[in-house]
């Protein structure tokens, strides 16, 4: 099943047509929805206005995402600009934006340490399923942790302020041959406002516009062709007595993919619960299927049960000693196995969220909106300084002088080269009025608008500035922050990291039909590859997290306490900062340490020369002078084949020489042989 559903559909932008599949018809597609279309366009189209309507009248949404963007990028001056009035050439147009600084230090923090994730076994006292758990862990893990998805959960965080949300999609991509999760832009989502908060599996609905060019679509759903051509007269797309001209067949349409919970009574006149996705263009249904991400069919399977062993899948080789013998022996039993981590189909959409109050999907307000204000303020406030900084003072002329307007408005002040000739008393003729200047208050007051937009946001702890002389003063005010942004990083990014674990077991369980090899960095600083497969993920599973970012962020920094007071040993201090080779690092700390304290002088040719064997590190510290070479053994030597045995001398006869000493074992100390005097002692 799962393989034929793999060939069906995994991904539409990269599944050219949906609806022709070998020779099947929709009845007999699992997949296949018998909705009426003109139902769901109806339907659907209500939904959609009543949304958007019920956003723009309620809360504002979309002005309060335009503004709150502006002042992430700092626009306010072109907005003041074009909302009041044009500012004059003596006019400043100081701005500190103090928003966009504080997300870019908030990100890091909640960035710096992703979370560790964890699979727990589904048999919790079975070593395989340790075993399994253990290497599905591990992979899910470093995948969540892979530049691509660390950029998908980096833009999702940025998003979240200034939109009130921030969506992630997961998908199957049949190029790859493997599941991807994207970032979302919010200006193409809408959702189902009666929805009481952001989990997506308590909406009916959610709706995602798509760019497609006319090809695209064409090409995706051929048999919907002749309807989508006659509705692109509504994007003024024009078609020829010839059909679609090259240019018309680029063009870019937009295309909305809406996944929807609908109910129908079954044949046993019960209510069933259906949750499908389609794609639409205008009153156009271009194609509508049930969700294609589970397994509805199952497969059926054979089970020994054995009160010793417990419950064991039969191979195929058990299978094929059966048919030989033509008897089904004693406690064999079938049953329908479906490849599914879900209970029920979910909609592959995940909405970020914090400022959440139980009442619709989206924040009721964010860090960037509750700032605007401040920083309106703020900038007021650097215009005002600034205006009387560049403020030169005034020239007060008298018509005693002589002097005219067109003579005045011809003078240069700050010409040093020119001169003024007055007729009279100069201090008759001419005044010069000083200019203000700013007192302390003003840069004060700037100064803690700016104090009070880090406090707003809570990211004192990542600002880089002393507050305090006092160490318990600074060490209290770091662990609040840290505790908001644990509060923070919980909600965002944690919650986020799980539900793309969750996603990555379903996708592995139903379309690994084959084995995928994985590669990790194992903790000696080595690549590694884990194997998965779908009977790797066992029922029972679940992802937990063994330590959020914040966690690390203050295990870091407990560490560096520890290792100055001494009280850390190597392998634990490289583990606590996070580095993933921490093993090896230990490793070489440990021998740099011997060799600083003149033990042992392999660390050179270990490490910087890169020698692996102990016989090229032997004679790199015979070449080098810090070991003289070891006598060759010879026949007659002990050891050696042939040899006579020792001739232990008489003590104090110097005549008999003295036995050669016996060659070193690897990893033994390099040292000179030991002489014997004439008595035999050492």
């Amino acid at each position: 099943m799962a393989q034929r559903m793999q060939g069906h559909f995994s991904d539409i932008r990269s599944e050219p047509n949906i609806e022709d599949e070998g020779q099947l018809s929709d009845i007999l597609d699992p997949l296949s929805l018998d909705i009426p279309d003109e139902d769901l366009s109806e339907i659907y189209d209500k939904l959609l206005t009543d949304s958007q309507s019920y956003f723009k009248s309620t809360m504002d949404l979309y002005t309060r995402r335009e503004k709150n963007e502006k002042f992430a990028f700092g626009y306010q001056v072109e907005d003041i600009e074009e909302e009041e009035h044009v500012l004059k050439d003596y006019e400043s147009r100081f701005m500190d934006n103090v928003i966009y600084e504080i997300e870019a230090t908030i990100k890091p923090l909640a960035m710096s340490r992703l979370p560790d994730l964890i699979v727990t076994p589904g048999q919790p006292n079975n070593d395989q399923s340790k075993l399994m758990a253990d290497s599905v862990g591990k992979a899910v893990d470093s995948d969540i942790k892979s530049r691509q998805n660390r950029k998908v959960l980096g833009l999702a965080f940025k998003h979240l302020p200034v939109y009130l949300t921030s969506v992630i999609k997961a998908r199957w991509d049949n190029e790859l041959d493997d599941y991807v999760f994207e970032c979302i832009n919010p200006k193409l989502i809408d959702v189902d406002n009666n929805a009481p908060s952001n989990d997506v599996r308590q909406m009916k609905w959610i709706s995602q516009i798509i760019p497609w060019t006319v090809q695209e679509v064409i090409m995706r759903f051929p048999k919907k062709e002749q309807e989508f051509t006659d509705e692109l007269k509504r994007d003024g797309i024009k078609v020829g007595e010839d059909g679609l001209d090259y240019k018309a067949m680029g063009t870019v349409v937009k295309v909305r993919e809406i996944w929807f919970t609908e109910y129908k009574k079954n044949k046993d006149t019960e209510w069933e619960r259906i949750e499908g996705v389609m794609w639409k263009y205008y009153d156009v249904i271009l194609g509508k299927m049930k969700n294609p991400n589970f397994d509805y069919e199952g497969e059926d399977k054979f089970f020994k049960m054995d009160s010793a062993t417990g419950k064991r899948e039969l191979t195929e080789q058990d299978m094929l000693t059966i048919m030989q013998v033509g008897q089904m022996p004693q406690g064999i039993k079938q049953e329908k196995v479906y490849h599914n981590y879900f209970d029920q189909p979910e909609k592959p959409y995940f909405l970020m969220g914090y400022d959440q109050w139980g009442d619709m999907p989206y924040d009721k307000t964010s860090r960037i909106e509750q700032n605007i204000q401040n920083q309106k303020a703020l900038d007021k406030r650097g215009q005002q300084i600034e205006e009387t900084l560049n403020n030169k003072g005034h020239h007060v002329f008298s018509k005693l002088g002589g002097w005219g307007p067109d003579e005045i408005e011809d003078m240069d002040h700050n010409d040093p080269n020119e001169d003024y000739l007055v007729d009279g008393n100069v201090n008759d003729v001419h005044k010069f009025i000083a200019p203000a200047r700013p007192d302390a208050s003003e840069f004060k007051d700037k100064n803690d608008i700016k104090d009070a937009m880090y406090g707003i946001s809570g990211s004192n702890a990542t600002r880089g500035t002393m507050q305090s002389d006092v160490a318990t003063t600074n060490q209290i005010a770091r662990e609040s922050d840290f505790t908001r942004a644990d509060d923070l990083v919980e909600d965002t990014i944690n919650a986020a990291a799980e539900w793309m674990a969750r996603w990555a077991l379903q996708f592995i369980k139903l379309r690994y039909t084959e084995d995928h090899w994985k590669k990790l960095l194992g903790g000696t600083g080595k690549v590694v590859f884990e194997k998965l497969n779908r009977n790797m993920v066992e029922d029972g599973m679940e992802v937990m997290i063994k330590a959020s970012g914040t966690d690390k962020f203050k295990a870091q920094n407990n560490a560096m306490d520890m290792a100055k007071m001494e009280m850390i040993d190597y392998l634990n201090f490289y583990r606590d900062m996070g580095y993933p080779d921490y093993m090896e690092r230990a490793k070489q700390m440990i021998d740099f340490s011997r060799m600083m304290k003149g033990g042992d002088p392999t660390y050179e040719v270990k490490y910087i020369m890169e020698l692996a064997t102990t016989e090229d590190q032997v004679q790199a510290l015979i070449t080098s002078g810090q070991a003289k070479p070891f006598p060759v053994p010879q026949q007659g030597q002990p050891g050696v084949p042939g040899a006579v045995p020792p001739q232990v001398p008489p003590q104090g006869n110097p005549a008999v020489p003295a036995p050669a000493a016996p060659m070193p074992t690897p990893n033994t100390a390099v040292v000179p042989p030991m002489q014997t005097n004439p008595a035999g002692s050492v």
